[in-house]
C-alpha cells in the first residue's frame, strides 16, 4: 500500500468513528427541569408583614421511544 491509501483509509476510519459518535449523541434522551418561583408580599402596619410565596418545579423526559 501507498501512503496515499494508507492516509485514505485511516480518514475514513475517523470519519466513521465521528459519524457514530454524532449519531449517538444526537438521538441520546434529554431531561428538562424548569423551576418557577412567585412571591408576593404584603405589608400592614407597624411590625406585621404577611410573605406569600409559591415554587413549581415542572419536569420533561424526552427520550425516544
Amino acid at each position: 500500500m501507498t501512503k496515499k491509501q494508507i492516509l485514505k483509509v485511516i480518514v475514513s476510519v475517523l470519519i466513521a468513528a465521528l459519524t457514530a459518535l454524532a449519531a449517538s449523541l444526537g438521538l441520546s434522551s434529554c431531561n428538562v427541569t424548569r423551576t418557577i418561583t412567585t412571591k408576593s408580599e404584603y405589608w400592614q402596619k407597624a411590625d406585621t408583614s404577611v410573605i406569600i410565596q409559591t415554587k413549581t418545579i415542572e419536569s420533561y423526559d424526552g427520550t425516544r421511544k
